[in-house]
């Protein structure tokens, strides 16, 4: 190399390192400042259920999204948001959205969970959010942000977003299954999913069109979805044996990514019931992985997790409670005395035996669920609550978490989700609440650095604590046994069968709420709210039409209900994971 050539390349590195150094400041800055807006949406929570007693609520001050009126001078005609999702089929001229910018509106999960007194009281206190997002609103609009929707999910289901913006259907999100909220309760976490491939799984029940192998892999593919680039996970397939479903021959933990997430739903699909069934192959795969991994540092090196789901009841390896019990502690047993992992055991199907399942969660200090494959909840729903358990027994408040790139649900194009769980720790014991957030265009990231590795790592970088698990007590965790999760709602019962210890039903009891003697809540107002009546193209679409716009009761009229279904069919595999 020449002398001039030696002189260019330092040159260049001298300009190089002020020049990223710039760079990566610019970025923390702007991350730092969308980090703020979030702790005063946090901030405006906590100030609402602090106040609860003193609350006195009219549900006339709220919306619900998918029974919005058709908005008038409170509303903005936006290009910023995407576009309505009917008015993308026969009206291609619709290209704006009506944003609602003088309050949030509201969505609930489901019709069963939808005015219920946990949802009401959450659409209640959380009624002071909209101060909030409103002054974020004016403080943000016209600089160049990146700012999309800010919104409060809460425990029970309920979701307050702003903008307001029309929903197409009612009961279509749930956002407790959404990989931001999952991640903001629990942290980066390592997950293993152990799931029983034997003969049996391929019982179909006389009251269910899918097999119980079936239903797994649902709620499996649904649980893989809730995480995030922030956890490691590995899935484990055991009959006669057992064996890892490996992603690139990689026989440890993986990144949660989402082609990672991809592929591994790929290889639970092609899963298929065979052979016996072995508990204790399965669980020694389960820890063996766990350890693999830490030699080799593929973990996100916080929490750990097991979820085991069976049909049954071991017929190969180790097949005497006593002595299987004992294995698993022993494979679970830190050196320092703790647990290795967090263990949730579900028993799939009406006819499951459930005594060996229970026992093993009960001995190790989790959680066993019994879930039937028709009638109460469905094993998707149940499975992805594991979050519950970190919800609960967290230490001290959230955290931000930032989510990898992903297409926004709502329309508004690749966002970036940063997300805080919210406690009131103004109780004796501190209270889940729910997690706020903001989406943040990755447009917006990318006027400051092109270098999506270079962004992947830093939102990493801001979210890597860990979530601290304080020691539980016996009945803290004997209350979560008994919470059922149901078509959308949260309930306790008291199931004798779900206690760990019989006397606890006795000295524990079920959690409640506290009473407010001067509260006043008109849930006389607070009705199943439906789209019948509405006109989905005048509530959402707005700007210059070349054409007229179909009604949507037309609209959803003779053919266009196929070519309407086929649309639906292929939005709801792209955004339903995110």
């Amino acid at each position: 190399m020449a002398a001039g050539e030696n002189v260019f390349v330092l040159f260049a590195l001298v300009v190089s390192i002020p020049v990223e150094s710039a760079v990566n400041q610019e970025l923390s800055q702007f991350l730092g400042d969308k980090e703020e807006v979030l702790r005063t949406l946090e901030s405006a929570v906590l100030a609402g259920y602090q106040r609860q007693c003193e609350t006195h609520c009219s549900f006339d001050r709220n919306i619900y999204a998918c029974s919005s009126p058709v908005l008038g001078a409170e509303s903005v005609c936006s290009q910023e948001y995407g576009v309505s999702m009917f008015t993308g089929v026969g009206c291609a001229t619709c290209n704006n959205r009506k944003l609602s910018v003088s309050q949030s509106f509201i969505r609930t999960p489901s019709q069963e969970a939808t005015c219920t007194d946990a949802l009401n009281r959450d659409i209640c206190l959380s009624q002071g959010l909209d101060s909030s997002f409103l002054d974020n609103w004016s403080s943000l609009n016209g600089r160049d942000n990146g700012v999309k929707w800010q919104f409060f999910a809460s425990h029970s289901g309920m979701s307050r977003m702003f903008p307001g913006v029309a929903q197409e259907r009612c009961y279509d999100y749930d956002p407790r299954l959404r990989s931001w909220y999952v991640s903001a309760t629990t942290g980066p976490k390592d997950v293993v999913i152990v799931i029983d491939s034997s003969d049996s799984m391929a019982f179909r029940p006389s009251t269910s069109s899918l097999t119980l192998m079936e239903l797994t892999k649902e709620a499996v593919t649904s649980v893989l979805w809730t995480l995030t680039h922030l956890d490691y996970v590995a899935v484990v397939s055991f009959a006669t044996l057992a064996q890892q479903l490996t992603i690139q021959d990689k026989n440890t933990l993986i990144q949660a990514t989402s082609d990672n997430i991809q592929a591994l739903t790929q290889k639970v699909k092609d899963v298929e019931p065979n052979g016996h069934t072995n508990f204790e192959a399965a669980f020694r795969t389960a820890f063996d992985i766990l350890q693999r991994s830490e030699v080799v540092s593929r973990t996100a090196g916080c929490n750990k997790m097991v979820l085991f789901m069976t049909d049954g009841e071991p017929t190969r390896g180790e097949r005497e409670p006593e002595q299987l019990t004992q294995i698993i502690s022993s494979l679970n047993q830190r050196d320092d005395g703790g647990k290795v992992a967090s263990i949730f055991t579900y028993s799939v199907g009406e006819l499951a035996d459930t005594t060996i399942t229970k026992e093993i969660a009960c001995n190790e200090g989790g959680v066993w669920s019994e879930v039937e494959s028709v009638g109460k909840a469905s094993l998707a729903e149940q499975l992805s609550r594991y979050y519950d358990y970190y919800g609960t027994l967290r230490e001290g408040q959230g955290q931000v978490i930032w989510t990898q790139p992903y297409m926004d649900a709502f329309g508004a194009g690749e966002v970036v989700t940063a997300a805080k769980a919210v406690y009131n720790t103004s109780s004796v014991l501190q209270t889940f609440l729910g997690v706020v957030g903001i989406d943040v265009a990755t447009s917006a990231i990318e006027k400051i650095t092109t270098d999506r590795q270079d962004m992947s790592d830093t939102l990493r970088s801001r979210s890597s604590t860990c979530v601290d698990i304080r020691v539980s007590s016996r009945c803290e965790l004997e209350q979560l046994r008994q919470k059922v999760y149901e078509q959308g709602t949260i309930r306790y019962e008291n199931n004798s069968a779900k206690w760990c210890d019989l006397s606890s039903a006795q000295e524990c009891g079920l959690s409640t709420s506290e009473p407010c003697e001067k509260q006043t809540v008109q849930y006389r107002d607070c009705v199943n709210h439906s789209t019948a009546e509405v006109d989905y193209v005048a509530i959402s679409c707005c700007g210059r039409y070349d054409q007229p716009c179909p009604s949507y009761s037309t609209r959803i009229s003779g053919s266009w209900i196929v070519l309407m279904l086929l649309t639906m069919s292929v939005l709801i595999d792209v955004f339903l994971p995110l």
